[in-house]
């Protein structure tokens, strides 16, 4: 499966649905389904651009920025969105958030892939066990890092994916962990390997998101009808600037941009 940039990934994988999608009704809504899908998106260019999709760039960037901190508090992405307070529990927390997990075991991913460049040990875990009943069951499973040819490759596994509303703000949000990766990794390998050939840094490489269900609600098939046969894409966008994948703090401050709409930060529309 060769990689492409998110909107054109996001674009052929709602076509296919809507040609291949068997029709299931998990809790009464029609939807249509393919089970087991990848989409393979290049990290360098992890931005859906659509328009008559409107991703909501202050959004984008609040929530990778939630993750990445850490954070799993309502207060600090509701402003944000109007909607997601209903899914915590507590309306203080929410159960499912990935960032305490990802910070967690972020060390461990980091160090295996120093370690030993051809890992196949680099995961990390973000489903709970067993989880009680809670509005906030997370979608996603576990998440990969592997090196192969100078490039580190993310392979994120969910167990429920919905094209519509999620899969722009996935993407990007697990592309955005992967540059956290990157950082971390590239800043280690200078410091470890200092004027050697492994002083060299990792490049981004591809995004693979794999789900057990990929799917489209039937109340949202006639606008991704209206998505396909749009004639007024803008599918190749500006590639992730380099400062991105190796400076941590260039990272956290471009996201934070983002969700403040500071339009400098915005390299896709370049």
């Amino acid at each position: 499966m060769t990689p492409t940039n998110a909107t054109r990934a996001w674009l052929g994988t709602i076509e296919e649905l809507i040609l291949h999608g068997a029709n299931v009704a998990p809790r009464g809504q029609p939807t249509l389904e393919l089970p087991q899908h990848t989409i393979a998106v290049d990290l360098e260019h992890p931005v859906v651009v659509a328009p008559t999709r409107k991703v909501s760039e202050k959004f984008l960037g609040a929530e990778a920025y939630w993750i990445l901190s850490g954070d799993d508090r309502v207060e600090t992405i509701a402003p944000y969105n109007k909607n997601i307070a209903q899914f915590s529990d507590d309306g203080e927390r929410f159960f499912g958030a990935y960032g305490p997990k990802i910070l967690d075991q972020l060390e461990y991913v980091v160090g295996k892939l120093i370690e030993d460049e051809d890992t196949r040990q680099a995961g990390l875990t973000l489903w709970r066990e067993n989880p009680p009943a809670t509005k906030d069951v997370p979608c996603t499973i576990a998440m990969f890092f592997s090196i192969r040819d100078g490039r580190l490759n993310s392979h994120v596994y969910m167990r429920s994916s919905d094209v519509w509303l999620g899969v722009p703000y996935d993407v990007f949000n697990f592309s955005m962990v992967a540059m956290l990766v990157l950082c971390r990794l590239n800043a280690g390998r200078a410091s470890a390997y200092a004027g050697s050939e492994r002083a060299r840094v990792i490049e981004p490489g591809a995004l693979y998101l794999t789900a057990a269900s990929r799917h489209l609600y039937e109340r949202n098939q006639a606008a991704a009808l209206e998505v396909l046969h749009s004639d007024a894409w803008r599918p190749v966008t500006g590639p992730v600037p380099r400062n991105l994948w190796i400076s941590e703090r260039t990272l956290m401050k471009t996201l934070d941009a983002i969700r403040n709409c500071e339009e400098a930060a915005k390299w896709w529309n370049k």
